[in-house]
């Protein structure tokens, strides 16, 4: 009985040995081939928790990378129209300007004792003007003095005055040289208000007019020698260099300032003679700014070509707000002319898959275990629904086809197993 009991005892005792020993058998770490293994097995077998899509081929216009430079669409260089010392400076590089603001201004030292003596003519000839009209007023109007005799005499003399005169013409006509030169008489009040008297009265108040005229004119001629010495911004934009300081002497048509616009940013390209048949004002360029790519309208087409470079000077307009400076270099991609070696096929996504963090186009595309990678591209032309990636993808690759706006690179997109 005793030793049924002991070799019960021992089964037991092994037993609970070789439970425990499989159970820390089965504690230990699975190799990594291991889980790659399953995991493949589970991306295998379960779906996708996103709508995801193939990336395929189509035909892409053959483009040429063409090198040019951010600019202003308007410069304006502010330079000296007179000589003097420069005694205000309003602005440094970079700072912004209103339409009409003095940016520069010379000394006015020596234009200043002629402005006063200019306005001092102008008042004496206003005041001689004045007294002129008045006294031709006077002259064709003004109370007269009674004639010598009285009212008396004065009636007389209307009364005879033209019976004299008449007469006079008669034996005048009759007898040449008895009528007195036939000079007619005239009363008192007829030679207070000669014509002569009246032509003086006249001229002297018109030369005093044309003197008032002179006096202003040599006041004008004064203003515009003083705007002379103020450089103004023709129009809103931004300080882009200035060409001297407090101080410096200055001559006529030296360099004072350079503004810009520079809310209007312009990308200028030298084309070749033979692509710019290919390009028409308002067709859509890809250009690539540092790390961005976007698209360009093209702006202007300039007329005449350079006979030492066989090129064409060509503007693409950047859109608002576009990363870009002036002096920045760009890279834009033209299409070739029709002429030219036909076109090639390149990936293609729908445009819904292109996702944009900040300026940067992107997709996400899904590795062979189901992990997201965040890749940046340059896109093509658009057709339809699909748009042309002329780099960061390869046909055959999976892309997410409508990403959330919180997917990450890393994040896994396999649903787990029921």
């Amino acid at each position: 009985m005793l030793s049924k009991l002991l070799n019960f005892v021992g089964f037991l005792a092994a037993a609970l040995i070789g439970g425990a020993l499989v159970a820390w058998i089965g504690r230990a770490p699975v190799p990594p081939a291991a889980e790659g293994g399953r995991r493949g097995d589970v991306a295998a077998l379960a779906p996708p928790a996103v709508p995801t899509t193939e990336v395929g081929r189509m035909p892409a216009a053959a483009r040429v990378k063409l090198g040019g430079v951010v600019e202003p669409h308007e410069t304006v260089r502010l330079t000296a129209q007179a000589p003097g010392r420069v005694v205000f400076v309003a602005a440094k590089e970079g700072d912004r300007l209103a339409s009409g603001q003095v940016v520069v201004a010379l000394d006015d030292d020596a234009l200043a004792p002629e402005y006063r003596a200019a306005w001092a003519g102008l008042a004496g000839d206003m005041a001689a003007t004045e007294n002129a009209r008045t006294q031709l007023y006077h002259t064709l109007y003004g109370q007269r003095t009674a004639p010598m005799g009285g009212p008396a005499m004065d009636a007389y003399e209307r009364m005879f005055t033209p019976f004299y005169n008449m007469a006079q013409g008669v034996f005048g006509n009759m007898f040449p040289g008895l009528g007195g030169g036939n000079q007619p008489m005239m009363t008192q009040s007829q030679a207070q208000r000669s014509w002569p008297a009246l032509n003086n009265a006249r001229a002297d108040w018109e030369a005093r007019m044309a003197g008032l005229v002179a006096a202003q004119s040599r006041l004008d001629g004064l203003d515009q020698r003083l705007r002379d010495r103020r450089a103004v911004a023709p129009t809103g934009g931004v300080l882009l260099a200035r060409h001297v300081r407090v101080g410096d002497v200055v001559q006529p048509g030296q360099p004072l300032a350079d503004v810009a616009d520079v809310d209007r940013l312009e990308v200028r390209l030298d084309v070749p003679t033979n692509l710019v048949g290919a390009l028409s004002v308002g067709d859509q360029v890809p250009i690539t700014l540092g790390s961005t790519n976007l698209w360009a309208p093209i702006g202007q087409i300039y007329p005449t070509a350079d006979p030492a470079q066989r090129t064409v000077t060509v503007k693409l307009s950047l859109p608002q707000g576009a990363p870009a400076a002036s002096g920045m270099y760009a890279v834009a991609w033209l299409a070739q002319a029709k002429a030219a070696s036909p076109s090639a096929d390149a990936p293609a996504v729908p445009t819904s898959a292109i996702a944009r963090r900040g300026s940067q186009p992107m997709v996400f595309v899904i590795d062979g275990r189901g992990r997201v990678d965040m890749r940046i591209v340059r896109l093509g032309d658009v057709v339809g629904d699909r748009v042309a990636v002329l780099s960061g993808l390869t046909v055959g690759e999976r892309v997410v086809s409508e990403p959330a706006p919180d997917l990450q690179a890393g994040d896994t997109l396999f649903a787990a197993r029921p």
